[in-house]
């Protein structure tokens, strides 16, 4: 897993930004989802203490009308390698549930 870390560390808004609208298919031990990358937001970093230097924030719709668990999922789509993303359940709308995936 600390080598999984490191290598997320590399990883910046600017590598999702061309998947903005894809639909990333996500897998959790026996949960397998569908979840639409909506959003990819900058965020103001804090304080220098931080250990990401850009912290951004992905979000995600699940067309699903039920709430995930929160947690890893591996999350992969075309032209884009698997990849285990964190998300929470942060609310819902009129299409489904949206996730967040928080990188500070």
């Amino acid at each position: 897993m600390i080598a999984e870390d490191f290598k997320m560390q590399g990883v910046n808004h600017s590598h999702f930004e061309p998947f903005v609208n894809s639909v990333f298919t996500g897998m959790k031990a026996d949960i397998q989802a569908e979840f639409k990358l909506i959003q990819v937001s900058v965020r103001r970093r804090i304080n220098k203490g931080l250990f990401r230097e850009n912290p951004f924030t992905l979000v995600f719709r699940c067309a699903r009308k039920i709430i995930l668990p929160q947690g890893l999922y591996q999350m992969a789509t075309t032209n884009f390698d698997p990849m285990d993303i964190f998300v929470t359940a942060v609310g819902a709308d009129a299409e489904g549930i949206i996730y967040h995936a928080v990188f500070d």
